[in-house]
């Protein structure tokens, strides 16, 4: 069973805390041990079914300081009814995390497998080892330009032609690899938004030149613009779903 202890140095309100004790009740979850990562939104914390390493996304309803989260809401057509009470609106958060992660996965897009979500806790596949060891952030790590970047590109033009949707929160610190096979996963879905939304368009020149300036800090030699960035993407997409997508 869940020890309390466990999280009870994190400032959660005690509906959180019946979560968590009804997911190790339904057999999600046995336990808890320390965060991986903490946000302006939410902790991390690595769980455990078994022997089998899980990762929990707690949303901090009572503490969490992110603002502006109806922009990445209003507009989207799968939440029609937003509610002004703050605990709802970070319920209706974790159910956009939640089914951004599900659209991303049916197009093959390197995210974590979402296994549960209850209120506004997510249970995800864990990005690491078999010992509970995390996978380090792309921004943490030297790595081969030559064999993350076509990663990169392939996520994200399934990110955005196949699920349609934009990351709009797309840095190297969202991005986990592996740093024996360098393998790549996106993570940190909630503020994705549907390529429909009305601020789409400007979420994703954002995160073109977030990733575009992160790797040019990195490898100077290779001189990518945003626009070649882009052009990538966009043959990539071409060459997965053809010129009509």
């Amino acid at each position: 069973m869940i020890e309390k202890r466990k999280v009870e140095n994190y400032v959660f309100d005690n509906r959180t805390h019946e979560t968590i004790f009804k997911l190790s009740k339904n057999g999600i979850i046995d336990t808890i041990d320390a965060p991986i990562s903490s946000g302006k939104e939410a902790v991390t914390f690595i769980g455990y079914l078994k022997d089998t390493p899980l990762a929990l996304k707690i949303y901090k309803i009572e503490t969490s300081s992110f603002k502006n989260m109806d922009k990445y809401i209003i507009g989207d057509y799968r939440f029609k009814k937003i509610s002004k009470d703050r605990r709802e609106l970070f319920l209706l958060w974790a159910s956009k995390e939640y089914k951004n992660l599900t659209l991303a996965l049916r197009n093959n897009v390197k995210v974590p497998i979402v296994i549960a979500k209850e209120k506004n806790i997510i249970v995800m596949s864990f990005i690491g080892t078999k010992d509970g060891i995390a996978f380090p952030k792309l921004a943490e790590v030297e790595f081969d330009f030559d064999v993350v970047y076509p990663q990169i590109i392939d996520n994200y033009a399934k990110l955005l032609y196949g699920a349609k949707l934009v990351h709009a929160d797309f840095s190297a610190f969202n991005i986990l690899i592996n740093p024996e096979t360098e393998e790549i996963t996106f993570i940190d879905m909630g503020q994705s938004v549907v390529y429909s939304h009305p601020l789409s368009k400007d979420f994703l020149k954002r995160d073109i030149v977030s990733i575009t300036d992160f790797l040019n800090r990195k490898f100077k030699k290779k001189e990518l613009t945003y626009d070649s960035v882009l052009d990538d993407i966009k043959r990539k997409k071409e060459e997965l779903y053809g010129r009509d997508n």
